[in-house]
């Protein structure tokens, strides 16, 4: 017996790999179209300032968004608080903590775009 096999390459060897190859090439692609449609989506919602509003049965009627709420006055105007710039001006700690988790979101997915556009 001898101690070392030899490779013989097949049509079946060639078939997989070309396969293989075919499949991971649609990975990367829909990779890419997942990451652009999830850089817009994290997008969005960082930059609206207010995407959660009130319904037929809140208690107060207004809308709040991750930086920035708004209450109606009685004159009908919108009383809003919060900044971007003003990070001290955001509801609480907790906002304040996704206001960054979410911005550095849009940067990574951002920068990850970006390299796919580079690259590819």
């Amino acid at each position: 017996m001898e101690g070392s096999m030899k490779y013989q390459e097949s049509s079946h060897t060639h078939l997989y790999s070309t396969k293989f190859m075919r499949n991971s090439k649609a990975v990367g692609v829909l990779w890419g179209i997942f990451s652009v449609c999830y850089c817009i989506i994290v997008l969005v919602v960082f930059t609206q300032d207010e995407w959660i509003g009130d319904g037929d049965q809140s208690k107060s009627s207004g809308n709040f968004g991750l930086w920035r709420w708004c209450t109606d006055s009685d004159n009908g105007r919108e009383k809003c608080r919060g900044q971007l710039g003003d990070f001290s001006s955001v509801l609480s700690t907790a906002f304040r903590a996704a206001t960054v988790s979410v911005g550095l979101a849009v940067a990574a997915s951002s920068a990850a775009v970006l390299a796919f556009i580079l690259f590819f």
